[in-house]
């Protein structure tokens, strides 16, 4: 059967959700020799800037600047997710397939509709790969149950109080580098319309600042739980 074993399998709702919002603690995580996998639910074809087929090469660029192991596209509807039967049994798949330890995904709360919808369907679906009796297929044959460790929600537009920061600060510049690989929403502006996208940068270092400020570092990025985040000892926590 294929399948691969990733730590890390990184939900987005649309490709380069992920990479503002989590790139920063990803290129950490590699560089401690972790393996991460990002699964894209939409292909952005609803988007005011680009289209799908250019956001899917741009996704493909950002993934070799982060240094990702596999990045594949769900093919679900941009600006019409539904947490469904449909769309849960594509994600279970995915999370059957990568079978990671950690799942990350959108805010539980944003801006965009999609975005809090992504982040329900991806926590539902990495409980539900965990059944056994729910089958799914992976290439005609039946995979293996999986369940992850945990679930944690990156931050995106919306102001959240996170529960937990993670210091990225030796990883800011290139995580800026990655996003901009998505030049059609970044930075390529059409000279005809307001890009209104192009203060983003500004609002992702302001952010990810505010973040790392309360852990005396330049910059962190948040996350939120729905259970208690357990450590073994006083010293893991900064």
């Amino acid at each position: 059967m294929e399948s691969y074993k990733v730590d890390i399998l990184a939900f987005g709702a649309h490709p380069d959700d992920v990479e503002c919002s989590a790139a920063g603690v990803l290129l950490k995580h590699i560089a401690m020799g972790k393996t991460v996998a990002i699964a894209d639910l939409t292909e952005g074809e609803t988007g005011n800037f680009g289209n799908a087929e250019k956001r899917k090469k741009e996704a493909k660029a950002a993934a070799d600047i982060l240094g990702i192991k596999f990045r594949e596209q769900l093919s679900l509807p941009d600006g019409a997710l539904e947490n469904n039967e449909a769309g849960r049994l594509k994600l279970i798949t995915a999370v059957r397939k990568y079978r990671p330890e950690i799942v990350l995904c959108n805010a539980i709360h944003d801006r965009h509709p999609d975005h809090a919808i992504a982040a329900k369907l991806a926590a539902d679906a990495s409980y539900l790969a965990g059944l056994k009796k729910k089958v799914t297929l992976l290439n005609g044959i039946i995979q293996d149950a999986w369940r992850p460790k945990a679930v944690y929600h990156y931050i995106q537009d919306f102001y959240i109080e996170p529960h937990f920061v993670i210091d990225i600060t030796s990883y800011m510049d290139k995580k800026v580098e990655a996003v901009m690989a998505f030049k059609s929403q970044f930075g390529e502006p059409d000279e005809k319309i307001n890009h209104s996208n192009s203060g983003l940068i500004r609002h992702i270092k302001s952010t990810n600042a505010i973040y790392g400020k309360q852990i005396n570092a330049d910059y962190a990025e948040g996350f939120t739980v729905d259970r208690y985040v357990g450590v073994n000892d006083f010293f893991q926590l900064i």
